[in-house]
């Protein structure tokens, strides 16, 4: 923790002062160059392989859970409040080929299960593992400009908030509405066209969910791996889902941009047919079917989304509907700090996933489950490069967050949040 005080301290020194100063164009170069040119280590566009680079993405943060007045009862008996971890660490390599192709991965170290966990009446620290978050081909398709395949393990791109990489969100942690669905990085393929100009982006994914979990079942025949490496189970018969969406951008200026997005989620799980293999567990997206559609504008310092979500079938309990609303502004009152506001409603009798938030889920002993769920989120980004905002920034973040089971309040409370982020 200390070391990541200096660091955050460290970075904080190098902002220019606020008090007083002109809201200034980012400049044309800065420190973020060198340390990309430094991970460059092959850079030849005469050659078949034309550049290899490597990168890394860190974030350590702490939270603080706090149950409002009487719901203090729902905080464990023997659970602290208090929870820190390093959310990410992640060191990557990026190929890039004449031919066209792209070989992509990210090795993650730590992730969620390094943080505090509640066990046997106490909080105590769990284990760290290492795995692959990202290992993936991308090929140019020549005869249609624009148009790529993707094959191998990567993020599947449902909702607003989760097609934005976990570098680049404005929140801490991503919203309530999005991680219900559970999603992970998964092995799959993906057929995308983005057009010259961006303004236009078609994709489908076809993927088999790949979610390392200890309630696997360690007697069915896809678990390939166990141990604090590589694990998980592998399957397309009993966790394959697809994914059909796109964006269109319009009204693009130099000072902006509106746009619209919809996505369709389908999971083949073979629960839905009676056809379930014995020992397979549902690592599925939680609901059968679902449906997202966004909306974005950005106006000089504003930028404003807003994801309105219907989901159908939830596995987990009562076979309920979910319909779920986000909005999240974001203005920047500073080249080098960003205020962030987000709403997020959920209704559905037992089909609203409180258990999404890591820490309230851990420590608590409220349901993961409820039949209606609002949320409301403060905070601050403080960006450490005004050229590439995400490539160090400190994040203050503050959300409070009631819930409703069966007519009753099962959950109200705060919880405080800081983290330093850094990526490249």
């Amino acid at each position: 923790m200390n070391k990541a005080l200096i660091t955050a301290a460290t970075m904080l020194a190098t902002m220019p002062a606020m008090a007083g100063e002109a809201f200034t164009l980012p400049a044309d170069s800065d420190w973020t160059d060198a340390v990309k040119k430094a991970l460059v280590v092959y850079d030849n566009p005469d050659s078949f392989v034309n550049k290899v680079s490597f990168a890394f993405r860190e974030q350590w943060q702490m939270a603080v859970v706090q149950p409002n007045g009487s719901n203090g009862l729902h905080l464990r008996d023997g659970a602290s409040p208090f929870n820190s971890e390093f959310r990410r660490s992640w060191i990557g390599v990026n190929v890039y080929m004449n031919s066209g192709t792209q070989f992509h991965t990210y090795a993650r170290i730590g992730g969620l299960p390094s943080r505090s966990t509640y066990a046997n009446g106490r909080t105590k620290r769990n284990f760290t593992y290492t795995d692959l978050y990202d290992i993936w081909l991308k090929q140019n398709i020549s005869a249609v400009k624009g148009l790529t395949l993707k094959a191998g393990k990567f993020a599947p791109a449902f909702t607003s908030d989760y097609r934005i990489s976990n570098a680049n969100i404005a929140c801490i942690e991503r919203s309530y509405l999005c991680n219900q669905f559970g999603m992970d990085s998964n092995w799959g393929i993906e057929l995308n066209y983005t057009a010259p100009d961006k303004n236009n982006i078609l994709y489908v994914q076809l993927m088999a969910n790949d979610r390392a979990s200890a309630s696997k079942s360690l007697t069915h025949k896809d678990v390939y791996r166990d141990g604090r490496g590589l694990k998980g189970e592998f399957g397309w018969e009993d966790k394959c889902f697809i994914i059909i969406g796109g964006t269109h951008k319009f009204d693009v200026t130099a000072n902006g941009y509106q746009a619209v997005s919809a996505e369709y989620m389908h999971d083949f799980n073979n629960a839905y047919h009676g056809r379930r293999k014995a020992g397979a567990n549902n690592y599925g997206l939680g609901f059968r079917d679902a449906l997202s559609v966004g909306y974005e504008v950005k106006s000089g310092k504003l930028l404003f989304m807003a994801n309105a979500v219907a989901a159908f079938e939830q596995q987990a309990g009562n076979g309920t509907n979910n319909i779920g609303l986000q909005l999240q502004p974001v203005y920047s009152v500073h080249p080098n700090v960003d205020l962030v506001l987000r709403y997020t409603g959920m209704t559905g009798d037992g089909a609203c996933k409180l258990g999404s938030d890591r820490y309230i889920c851990t420590q608590t002993d409220a349901a993961s489950w409820v039949d209606s769920l609002h949320a409301l989120y403060f905070g601050v980004d403080l960006y450490a490069s005004s050229k590439r905002k995400d490539a160090a920034k400190l994040m203050f973040g503050v959300e409070y967050t009631t819930a409703r089971k069966d007519g009753a309040d099962c959950y109200n409370g705060w919880e405080f949040t800081t983290a330093i982020r850094f990526n490249f």
